[in-house]
């Protein structure tokens, strides 16, 4: 499966341009993370790539194919999108939650039948939360609820999972989890991720491809290792970088330290 976004460029009404040109390619199975400083536009670029959002210009492809010229429920079989998580204003069980995305595989007003429910298991099973199946979505944790979005989309058997901050809101064991889960998803499925992060520690991390957005709207694409580096950080950021490299048990980790600002660049936080 290949995913691109040529030249695609976006402005909401009477404003400024918020993309400009964004290009990149993604060809599974591999990661993709999403950088940039707060108002960059990262959630609206997910939405536009999406077919969410219309892009002023540029398009979207997959396989080649403009995905304006794919019909919506074909493309939604090929790709799953996991939204930032806010627990549901109705209440569903987790396996209730889960089989709503397969909604692409059905017909109007058709009930899920023994298929869905076994893909529903599935993917409970392959993110270790099968024990959480008759639980209320408004009574499990942040982090539950993150691996139940996931499952949820994973639900429909996509070639491309696409997830927006999936990490946000979360303390340090569970966010191990859910980009533990990614990782192994993308490794044992075979299937791509594009995912928004505010953190550069986790995609240099799990990532093997990048896209930074940069504060004038243009961006940098490329390889991790390329494109996480400090010079380009601090641009992205606006604030002095260092990063350091830590030996943990089996593994090197690269930690990313934002430096004190001088007095005469102190801001307010936005």
């Amino acid at each position: 499966m290949k995913f691109e976004v040529r030249e695609g460029s976006f402005q909401y009404t009477h404003e400024k341009e918020v993309l400009k040109k964004v290009s990149f390619s993604l060809e599974g199975p591999e990661i993709l993370s999403i950088l940039g400083a707060n108002g960059a536009g990262k959630t609206t670029l997910l939405k536009c790539m999406l077919g969410l959002l219309t892009w002023s210009s540029g398009a979207t492809f997959l396989d080649d194919v403009n995905i304006k010229n794919i019909p919506y429920k074909e493309f939604w079989k090929r790709v799953g999108y996991v939204p930032q998580a806010k627990k549901p204003s109705f209440v569903y069980s987790v396996r209730e939650m889960v089989v709503l995305g397969r909604n692409a595989w059905l017909k109007e007003w058709q009930r899920p039948g023994k298929r869905d429910w076994e893909k529903v298991d599935e993917a409970l099973a392959l993110l270790g939360i099968s024990h959480l199946q008759n639980r209320l979505c408004n009574q499990i944790s942040g982090g539950e609820y993150q691996l139940v979005l996931i499952a949820r989309a994973l639900a429909a058997e996509p070639s491309l999972l696409v997830l927006d901050e999936p990490e946000s809101n979360l303390d340090f064991k569970n966010q191990t989890i859910v980009l533990e889960a990614i990782r192994r998803l993308c490794r044992e499925k075979g299937i791509s991720a594009i995912l928004n992060t505010h953190y550069p520690e986790h995609a240099i991390d799990i990532s093997q491809k990048t896209l930074l957005l940069m504060p004038e709207g243009s961006t940098v694409f490329g390889r991790a290792e390329e494109i996480l580096r400090e010079e380009l950080l601090e641009k992205a950021f606006d604030v002095p970088v260092l990063m350091r490299k830590i030996q943990l048990p089996g593994r090197e980790y690269t930690c990313v330290f934002p430096s004190p600002l001088p007095n005469d660049k102190e801001e307010p936080i936005r």
